[in-house]
């Protein structure tokens, strides 16, 4: 199942002020309303795995979001699902 999110308060201040220049990631990422899209985990929006191994995965993104602004949009796009 897929989400959709408003980053949290203070990622939010980041990408608005770009305090540290870092956050370019998310400011492509976010959509016309502000919300990012992915998978929703214990309080994270996470983008797709990008590597793992038998000790870890490392998603292509996790961002802290505003629980008060988590939607489902629909179910998993994953065309090679078996």
């Amino acid at each position: 199942m897929k989400f959709k999110a408003k980053p949290d308060m203070f990622m939010s201040g980041q990408v608005l002020d770009n305090v540290y220049g870092t956050v370019d990631w998310l400011v492509e990422r976010l959509d016309d309303e502000g919300y990012i899209h992915g998978y929703y985990v214990d309080g994270y929006i996470v983008g797709k795995v990008a590597d793992a191994t038998d000790e870890y995965f490392n998603p292509e993104f996790w961002c802290p979001i505003d629980k008060s602004t988590l939607v489902a949009i629909g179910g998993d796009d994953d065309e090679n699902r078996l």
